[in-house]
């Protein structure tokens, strides 16, 4: 008997099989546990930056006008909450005040900045008036400025870009031989037929005929500013 235990004890009987617990499958990243979609994580204010809210701001400028330019439509465009657009700005107006100002930066100093090494003034004068046409989100934007000038925020920029781009313009034409007297009323002029035409393609769109072409714009304000020429001469008797 006490051999059989001890036989026992020295081959003990096969265990039983071992079925190990299956791992759960994690979840498909897009999807949630029970299969079902899971919408994108918004930005907040430690991913979206205050680049990221002026840029946003400058195209709905650009876009859709001053009204695009609010707390909760720009939000959910950049996928954002109203707490990250507050970890950046104070308000709205904070935010507007620093899209313009980027915009005066960018699309007045630094082009300005690029145009001052053309020695030849006629040259100079020409590209200016060709870089300040060359993008029509920023005249859009511009024209969105005038537009809106009244504005506590918009009105002393507009002043500050037009002063800073008129007197570029009178300086090139001073150094092109006119008098101070002559390159300011010449100025003026190129400046009054400019933005009245920018004003008027913004009141309505189609009306100048521009025949979808720069030399079609060019010959309009060539028309234009020889009628108005005209306009201050006596007719002759007849």
């Amino acid at each position: 008997m006490r051999d059989a235990t001890l036989a026992s004890a020295s081959y003990p009987h096969p265990a039983a099989p071992h079925h190990p617990t299956p791992r759960p499958i994690p979840p498909d990243a897009a999807h949630g546990a029970r299969g079902r979609p899971v919408p994108p994580r918004p930005r907040d204010r430690r991913t979206l930056t205050r680049a990221d809210w002026i840029g946003a701001a400058l195209d709905a400028l650009a876009r859709d006008g001053l009204r695009a330019v609010a707390v909760e439509p720009l939000a959910e465009r950049l996928g954002a909450t109203k707490g990250s657009f507050y970890w950046h700005f104070r308000d709205r107006n904070a935010l507007l005040e620093a899209a313009v100002a980027q915009w005066e930066r960018t699309g007045t100093d630094d082009v300005l900045a690029t145009l001052e090494p053309i020695a030849d003034p006629v040259e100079r004068q020409h590209a200016t008036a060709a870089a300040f046409a060359s993008s029509e989100r920023d005249i859009q934007i511009f024209l969105v400025l005038l537009w809106n000038a009244d504005h506590p925020v918009i009105g002393p920029a507009v002043d500050r870009v037009l002063g800073k781009r008129m007197a570029f313009s009178q300086r090139c034409r001073e150094e092109a031989g006119q008098s101070a007297e002559q390159a300011h009323a010449s100025m003026l002029y190129s400046y009054s037929l400019f933005l009245g035409v920018l004003m008027l393609r913004r009141a309505a769109p189609g009306m100048i005929p521009e025949s979808g072409t720069p030399d079609g714009l060019r010959d309009y304000v060539t028309t234009l500013i020889r009628q108005a020429a005209e306009g201050f001469v006596a007719p002759a008797a007849t």
